[in-house]
């Protein structure tokens, strides 16, 4: 059993060993195999009835499988940075807390020594600085996934954009449902799965505070932002599906993980009989059945449900987590005032 912490206890020596791990996978050429995974998945998975389009629901995004899908994608990552030093594990970067801080810019993620920071709006908001800025030779993207560089200009999606915060993530972790039909990405769409995705927006649910994308969506936007270069709109290296090419991808889908295994411990304490606490377990769209597999592995999304057979686990740094984990009990409607 192996313990994935949080970035805000990692030691000067486990940031170098990740980052230098991350590094050789990338000179190795094995990093952008990730790239591809991620890219290749927006293939359509659906129904008879439903539109033939990814952009409705794909093998990884906007439906159940979501979170299996990025559980196992992690999974896939770490084996291979553990195959370089086993005392490695991915660490999570949580969001909420860099959201309460004067300048979330500043957070512990966007070190020198670890993730790096914003970029530079005199050089297209390329990254200058820690492992991953372009100037190093180390960290090059392709062309064709809006490179050579690696591009961040936080907070810039939309006005007053923020990270968010402990109380958006308090309605996700409020619902009881893992998913609901039809399984896609309407904001009227409940259940946990939808709206930790961040599809459940203030046009479904009056409760949503900020405008836009919600939660994972919302920070991988936060990341990448947008701006406008010589009349052409550009997005950050963190926006496309391209995402992972931007590494803190891995951390925060780390933490993305680590809310939905707190999830799964609220609701094997709380609803027992509901187990697995997935849907749709049977006669779903193709890729998100409980048996089915996670494409292009051989798991099955049953396998991946317990962290703990799996064989890791995740650091707790702080109370307000476990008060998020024992808050809540029962779903909320998206009409209740």
């Amino acid at each position: 059993m192996y313990i994935r912490k949080s970035v805000q206890s990692l030691s000067k020596e486990e940031k170098k060993a990740f980052v230098s791990a991350l590094l050789i996978l990338k000179k190795e050429g094995r990093y952008d195999e990730y790239i591809h995974w991620h890219h290749a998945v927006m293939t359509p998975t659906v129904l008879p009835n439903e539109p033939k389009d990814a952009q409705y629901r794909n093998g990884a995004h906007r439906g159940p499988s979501f979170l299996p899908w990025h559980r196992e994608f992690l999974l896939q990552v770490e084996k291979d940075l553990q195959n370089i030093n086993s005392a490695i594990s991915i660490p999570y970067w949580d969001w909420t807390e860099d959201s309460k801080l004067p300048d979330p810019t500043k957070g512990a993620v966007w070190s020198e020594d670890l993730m790096g920071g914003n970029g530079v709006e005199s050089n297209g908001w390329r990254v200058d600085n820690g492992p991953f800025a372009y100037k190093t030779g180390n960290w090059s993207i392709p062309i064709e996934h809006d490179g050579p560089a690696l591009t961040r200009r936080f907070g810039s999606w939309l006005p007053n954009f923020n990270l968010p915060t402990k109380d958006d993530l308090y309605m996700a972790m409020s619902e009881v449902l893992y998913d609901t039909p039809p399984y896609n990405s309407s904001p009227f769409t409940t259940g946990f799965r939808n709206r930790l995705e961040g599809w459940v927006t203030m046009r479904g649910d009056n409760l949503v505070k900020t405008p836009g994308s919600q939660l994972h969506n919302r920070v991988h936007l936060w990341v990448g932002g947008r701006w406008t270069d010589n009349g052409e709109e550009k997005v950050g290296s963190m926006v496309p599906m391209t995402s992972p090419n931007d590494p803190v991808f891995l951390l925060h889908h780390c933490f993305i993980d680590k809310i939905w295994a707190d999830w799964q411990s609220i609701q094997a304490k709380n609803n027992p009989a509901a187990s697995p606490h997935y849907a749709p377990e049977k006669n779903g769209p193709s890729g998100h059945n409980l048996d089915d597999e996670l494409k292009p592995w051989n798991r099955t999304i049953r396998d991946v449900l317990d962290i703990k057979k799996i064989g890791y686990s995740y650091e707790e740094i702080n109370s307000d987590e476990m008060t998020m984990n024992t808050s809540f009990s029962r779903p909320r409607s998206p009409f209740e005032a």
